[in-house]
């Protein structure tokens, strides 16, 4: 069609909005879609990016770009002096990059064809770039056919460039000149132009999962007999069978997409694992990492916690978190007293008020408050600071950062403090009473004011942070005994959360024991041991002053130790055991039967504890540290008689 024509043809669809036959659909669908977006034909020009939000856009398409390097290059040499040039977009029409003939692309300036400009058709209506990414096809548009009337001097042709892994739409190479130098061999060039972007992709793409799966296999000892999934930087799944999948997608609908997690994709690495605790709450993951550049990351769906498989969701917060957080909900234990404090901390985690998490030393008290960040509305890094573990002299530098220079052997560059990492994420301090009476002061004056002084320093730094503070001490009688400030800790125990020791968890102690087996056998590479019941019996007996550590510590020790499938009682170590038979001497002279040996001691235990409890099985279990349904057991299996309960005189 002459260019006379063409332009009568637009003419006519302004004024009447449609267009003669020999239109092609292409064009006339997309001055539909300019006419239905409002876009003015007498715009003079597109917009374009700030050089700031050029450098970010630019960033985030890296891959696209490097895959494209070697076409630019020769589109540079081929139209220095062709008055021609060569365009890459992303997937939203934003020009990336322009190389060829200096004077053309001094020329685009008027029009925003440039780097940065914005050439979608809801900006500047009809044009190469714009209608090949809303048809998804190679179009060449030249002259009139243009939407707005300064586009209408140049001629343009453009073919849109597809993941060869995905298939989605990642941008458009377009060449463009000014409309006398039309040539119907230019489609011709931007097709082969973008088939070779794709080729590129492709290598780069199998080199990048060739990488993912090695470092994958050299992990996968720790994923043992987990379902898990791979998936790389770009969304795509490398790893991981349907049962997996439907596992994901029963936890999320939103996470996949034809069959892909866009999530990963448009989410900066540092993030993915935050991201998707978001959407997958209860699942384990942990980035694939080669040096500092990011691979992929592996995402496991959540084991049923009566498994002896189950392992924390660990996840990479930040750069400063490099110890991950933690799911509640994949914490070991079922008791009622362990429940009770999940719930409760499930609850504190929707506030942002500072909680003072208590409990006895080995409880886990960091688990929880790992938990407690990975559900708040905090989107930055969980900063454990220990307050009993750094010197006294040191301790302030440590919290609040200083100057370069602000005391001896401090660094001449300075640094910021635990309290400024902090910023945005949660500060977590850890044997907070032991904090020096002199520093309380300036840590409520941070907590009320938000605001830290670095030392030597009198510029005020803003901090946001949640405050989590634990303890295994009683802080009330701490300030009573005036080693703790009392406003103090009103300030940050707003919030309280008990975290129950472990003989008052019952049955959790076969569960954790159980794991923990599981655990060791992972990393020595050998089957998993059993306990007999006899050595589990004398777990459960056990009162644990170390709680959950001090059990980790000796199932650890004791399956590293023993090569048999099953571990008995005498395999224990000493620590174990010699309280259970100070107890048998002690219950051999005060009852009847003298209960020599373990299944004798159990019996009579219960015996008695029914006993002291007059009969209430509930409060008999509490005594005994063991669950409800465990006594019960206990109760059928040796046909121990329930006293009947008496009733109290008034």
């Amino acid at each position: 069609m002459k260019d006379r024509k063409i332009h009568r043809a637009w003419e006519t669809f302004l004024s009447r909005g449609e267009a003669p036959e020999d239109v092609r659909r292409e064009v006339l669908a997309s001055r539909k879609r300019s006419l239905d977006n409002n876009v003015p034909i007498d715009r003079p020009h597109t917009l374009a990016l700030s050089e700031g939000e050029l450098l970010r856009i630019r960033q985030q398409s890296g891959g696209f770009l490097a895959a494209a390097r070697p076409a630019l290059e020769q589109g540079r040499q081929f139209l220095h002096d062709a008055r021609a040039m060569v365009m890459l977009s992303n997937a939203h029409g934003t020009v990336l990059e322009t190389v060829g003939d200096r004077r053309v692309i001094e020329l685009g300036y008027d029009i925003g064809l440039r780097r940065g400009g914005l050439w979608d058709e809801g900006h500047i209506g009809t044009n190469a770039i714009g209608t090949a990414l809303a048809s998804q096809q190679p179009v060449q548009i030249h002259g009139h056919e243009h939407y707005c009337c300064r586009v209408q001097r140049w001629t343009c042709a453009a073919a849109p460039v597809f993941s060869p892994t995905t298939r989605r739409i990642l941008g458009v190479v377009d060449l463009s000149g000014p409309a006398e130098t039309f040539n119907p061999q230019s489609l011709a060039y931007v097709v082969a132009v973008a088939r070779q972007i794709e080729g590129e992709l492709m290598q780069s793409a199998e080199a990048d999962h060739r990488r993912l799966m090695e470092r994958f296999l050299a992990k996968s000892q720790r994923w043992n007999q987990r379902d898990v999934m791979v998936v790389s930087r770009n969304g795509v799944v490398v790893h991981g069978n349907e049962a997996v999948q439907n596992q994901l997608t029963r936890a999320s609908r939103n996470l996949f997409y034809e069959g892909d997690i866009p999530l990963i994709r448009d989410t900066p690495p540092e993030e993915w694992c935050d991201k998707l605790h978001t959407e997958l709450p209860t699942a384990s993951t942990e980035p694939i990492k080669e040096g500092d550049e990011y691979l992929g990351v592996i995402i496991a769906p959540r084991q049923n916690r009566h498994t002896p498989g189950i392992r924390p969701a660990v996840t990479k917060s930040s750069k400063a978190d490099e110890s991950g957080s933690i799911s509640l909900d994949s914490l070991i234990g079922d008791s009622p007293a362990m429940r009770a404090a999940c719930e409760r901390a499930h609850r504190l985690a929707a506030t942002d008020a500072p909680i003072l998490i208590e409990g006895e030393t080995g409880v886990g008290k960091e688990l929880f408050a790992r938990g407690v960040h990975a559900l708040s509305t905090q989107s930055g890094p969980f900063i454990p600071v220990n307050c009993g573990a750094l010197p006294k002299d040191l301790i302030g530098g440590e919290m609040f950062g200083y100057v370069g220079g602000a005391f001896t052997g401090a660094s001449q560059e300075g640094r910021p403090g635990k309290l400024e990492a902090a910023d945005g994420g949660t500060l977590c301090l850890d044997e907070v009473s032991e904090m020096p009476l002199d520093l309380q002061p300036t840590l409520l004056r941070i907590l009320e004011d938000g605001v830290v002084y670095r030392i030597g320093s009198h510029q005020p730094r803003r901090v946001q942070a949640r405050l989590i503070s634990m303890t295994n001490r009683n802080l009330p009688e701490e300030v009573d005994a005036g080693r703790f400030r009392q406003d103090l800790f009103y300030r940050i125990a707003a919030l309280r959360l008990k975290i129950p020791p472990l003989r008052e968890r019952g049955d959790d102690i076969a569960l954790l024991s159980e794991y923990y087996l599981h655990q060791q056998a992972q990393q020595s590479g050998g089957p998993t041991p059993r306990l007999t019941r006899a050595a589990m019996d004398a777990l459960l007996a056990y009162h644990w002053p170390g709680n959950v550590r001090q059990l980790k510590n000796v199932i650890t020790t004791t399956a590293a130790l023993s090569d048999a499938p099953w571990i008995d009682v005498d395999d224990l170590p000493d620590e174990v055991l010699s309280p259970i038979h100070s107890r048998e001497v002690r219950t051999e002279a005060s009852t009847p039967n003298g209960c020599k040996d373990l299944a004798s001691l159990q019996r009579c235990a219960i015996e008695q504890a029914l006993r002291a409890c007059n009969g209430n099985v509930s409060k008999a279990a509490n005594q005994l540290g063991i669950a409800r349904s465990t006594l019960y057991c206990r109760i059928r299996e040796q046909q121990i008689p329930i006293p009947r309960r008496r009733r109290m005189a008034t």
